[in-house]
């Protein structure tokens, strides 16, 4: 039989914080077989404290997390303040993780992580990775592929920009480096919501030049990228990148259903050549639309992907959000963990907020391992 708890604690100290924290996950779990410690990078400033006092309170060295951007559980969100989540685990069989020295060889890491698990992984299992976000996301996420046909889920840790960000395995601190658990022989449910409602219908490309979309559906992309803006956002290009997206479709079959499409940001504009650029590159006949980020699509977005994952209770739930989500995104404080809390509210969930998400596009099953932006991805488990 499967236990888990939840604790969360906004104690300045660090060590009060992480026994807190775990004693009241300890409560419903009665013990852990594992642990998962997410902090935000102020308690995370103190790694020996934290990781000493987890594992003593806990009873276990099988103690992975990240810094986050915020920490989520027990129907509470807390962001931009000190707090400390920990979710214990019993009844599950796991194998933790910590990948060292990753920047470089981001392509190999899902391979390595497959090294050190017992047999190769299966479609019963469901890997987390916590990786610093500082390293090549885009190889990484390519890279584990190499865990295929298991599900994998996860976020990128804490930014680098407040505190170096920090990724732990026992008692072991790293930066750039690739922490996790793989849980073996689970059936696990995933499921990813967005931000986006799309704005415009499927778009051929009919002219592009590397990472520079020109023209879509035959007319000058920047136009069509203005008419999808509306408003003032048509004349502040720099602020309508912030909301205005371009988003990928996986197949034609998904088309643009919610939980089907890649979004990224436009990284450039050029009104002389009414064009404008993505991160990667397009080519000629490639089918995107224009997405926009708004509060209400990711509402009933999520509200639709809670209901899809409804009907069958689960175990135990890890919930990796955005940091560009949450309260300051939604201006209602605890919105997200309040709809998982009213969707599950058996079911042990605990979370972070981090710099991106992984998880696969296209609803439950093994699909690839997706970097993700402005998502929720959602992982419920049972054995």
């Amino acid at each position: 039989m499967v236990r888990a708890g939840v604790g969360i604690s906004i104690q300045a100290d660090v060590s009060a914080a992480v026994a807190e924290a775990s004693t009241a996950a300890l409560e419903r779990s009665g013990g852990a077989d594992f642990a998962i410690v997410f902090a935000t990078p102020g308690p995370a400033q103190e790694p020996t404290r934290l990781l000493s006092t987890a594992v003593e309170a806990l009873g276990t060295q099988r103690v992975v997390g990240a810094t986050a951007h915020g920490v989520l559980g027990a129907g509470i969100e807390c962001e931009g303040e000190s707090s400390v989540a920990v979710m214990a685990v019993n009844g599950l069989d796991a194998e933790p993780f910590l990948v060292s020295a990753a920047r470089g060889e981001e392509a190999r890491v899902g391979a390595e992580i497959a090294s050190r698990m017992t047999g190769e992984p299966g479609a019963e299992d469901l890997i987390v990775v916590l990786p610093d976000p500082r390293l090549d996301t885009d190889k990484l996420v390519r890279g584990l592929d190499a865990l295929r046909p298991a599900q994998i889920v996860g976020a990128g840790a804490a930014d680098p920009f407040s505190d170096s960000p920090a990724q732990w395995c026992g008692r072991d601190v790293e930066s750039e480096a690739v922490a996790g658990i793989a849980l073996r022989g689970v059936r696990a449910r995933v499921g990813v919501t967005q931000a986006c409602r799309p704005a415009t219908e499927l778009l051929s490309v009919t002219r592009a030049q590397g990472n520079w979309v020109l023209e879509l559906d035959g007319r000058p992309a920047l136009d069509v990228y203005r008419e999808a803006a509306l408003g003032p956002l048509a004349d502040d290009l720099a602020r309508a990148a912030a909301f205005v997206l371009v988003a990928f479709p996986q197949d034609e079959v998904s088309s643009l259903r919610p939980g089907s499409y890649l979004v990224r940001h436009v990284i450039g504009f050029s009104p002389e050549n009414r064009a404008f650029a993505l991160p990667e590159e397009v080519t000629r006949g490639q089918r995107i639309a224009l997405a926009i980020r708004e509060p209400e699509a990711a509402r009933s977005d999520l509200k639709a992907m809670l209901a899809a994952q409804g009907g069958e209770s689960a175990s135990v739930g890890l919930y990796f959000n955005c940091c560009a989500r949450g309260s300051a995104f939604f201006g209602v404080p605890g919105l997200e963990s309040a709809y998982l809390q009213h969707a599950f509210s058996d079911v042990p969930i605990a979370g972070m907020f981090g710099s991106y998400e992984i998880g696969p596009i296209g609803g439950i099953g093994h699909g690839r391992p997706q970097l993700l932006t402005y998502t929720g991805v959602l992982a419920l488990i049972d054995s």
